[in-house]
């Protein structure tokens, strides 16, 4: 049983589970290394659905080992947006971090974070640069700008979503994620640009404090579907930002990468350094 400490702020973690993977452990990992932080008062909020019987077996006994795990109902969720609200609706703190069930936080990510957006009251977020892996083995570094401004927006996002950790009061401004069809697969990006628009700003420590896991080779993350959701998301949020039409051939870019055959995608990432 671990209690918390009073005289530190309490950061509320948000997971999304949807996991239908047959290996448990990519999801041990990621909440084991929630356990391992060095800063110590936080609450893990996971808001599952859908997930293996095994997996979900674990996921209960996390709760049982740890009372700093909750499981939120995600019955009648069909979307992360809709998982991850739910969790910031029961969220105790007044700091909010993202992580997902795949990746890992070094120990140091939860202190490192807090004492930036401490010592750095003109962000409203703050995420990090991460290293890369792709079956189970180390292919790179995911660098980002340390002080993002709207146009780095246009070609690809400059933050890692599962990096990120929030002051509340940013999220329950934008209302939340947004829950629309549209923003399925693009959830974060629609929020960010959001948070822009309102003239909220995130910046990322030059550390890697984060391991993002890439998909497989062969396994295609984005669907033709979910890249003409960005694109609609695009047009959208670069309208309210009033980058139209300059920004237009950035609101057909996912489909058009989508056309792009893998090997060549991979290529083309690597020599631009969104992958190892």
């Amino acid at each position: 049983m671990h209690t918390l400490d009073k005289n530190t702020p309490l950061v509320s973690i948000l997971m999304g589970v949807r996991y239908q993977r047959g290996d448990i452990s990519f999801l041990e990992r990621a909440i084991h290394s929630i356990q391992a932080q060095t800063y110590s008062n936080w609450e893990f909020l996971i808001c599952e659905r859908d997930s293996t019987a095994e997996a979900r077996v674990r996921l209960e006994r996390f709760v049982q080992e740890d009372a700093r795990i909750h499981l939120v109902d995600g019955r009648g969720t069909a979307s992360l947006s809709e998982r991850l609200n739910r969790c910031i609706r029961e969220a105790q703190g007044e700091w909010l971090a993202r992580m997902d069930d795949d990746d890992f936080s070094h120990p140091k990510r939860i202190t490192v974070q807090m004492e930036y957006l401490q010592e750095n009251p003109q962000a409203a977020f703050v995420g990090c640069i991460a290293q890369l892996e792709r079956d189970g083995q180390p292919v790179g570094i995911r660098q980002l700008p340390q002080a993002p401004i709207v146009r780095d927006f246009l070609f690809v996002q400059p933050f890692l979503h599962p990096t990120l950790l929030f002051r509340r009061k940013a999220l329950e401004q934008m209302g939340g994620y947004c829950e629309e069809p549209r923003c399925l697969g693009c959830e974060d990006y629609d929020l960010l640009l959001r948070l822009y628009e309102a003239g909220l700003r995130g910046e990322n420590i030059q550390e890697p404090l984060f391991t993002y896991t890439l998909p497989p080779l062969g396994n295609k993350k984005r669907t033709m579907a979910l890249r003409w959701n960005e694109a609609k998301t695009r047009y959208i949020r670069f309208k309210a930002l009033r980058l139209l039409p300059k920004a237009l051939p950035y609101v057909v870019k996912p489909m058009a990468v989508g056309l792009v055959p893998e090997a060549v995608l991979i290529r083309v990432k690597q020599k631009i350094g969104l992958e190892g």
